[in-house]
């Protein structure tokens, strides 16, 4: 499996993230669109079998991943100050997302562990 450029792979996840961050501070967000694009792009992060890539390939991976999660977080935190009644929904779903994505990451970080030793 080829594994993707990851400046321009992970650009379009920031331009998804980017959309569902709207939903804080636009009448026109429509978050209903975006965090199904935020699921559907992170299924596709799964197929990929990040384990296996060397290391520089991995660690820029490792920051532009954790880096997505950060910035999740952070449109939960500002979503929890404003309140507003009709982004609830919309919250779960992106703390289910970045609970699901944390799992999966740290799992990847123990099957390439785990992995190295075994090359070694």
């Amino acid at each position: 499996m080829e594994f993707p450029a990851l400046e321009t792979y992970f650009q379009k996840l920031t331009d998804i993230t980017d959309r569902v961050a709207m939903m804080n501070n636009h009448f026109d967000a429509t978050p209903e669109a975006d965090i199904p694009m935020l699921y559907e792009f992170f299924e596709d992060i799964q197929k990929y079998s990040w384990e296996t890539t060397e290391r520089e390939y991995y660690d820029l991976f490792t920051s532009y991943f954790t880096f997505h999660v950060k910035t999740v977080e952070e449109i939960i935190q500002e979503a929890r100050e404003i309140l507003n009644p009709e982004n609830r929904e919309y919250v779960k779903k992106l703390v289910s997302h970045t609970r699901q994505a944390d799992d999966w990451f740290l799992n990847l970080k123990k099957r390439r562990k785990i992995l190295r030793t075994q090359v070694a």
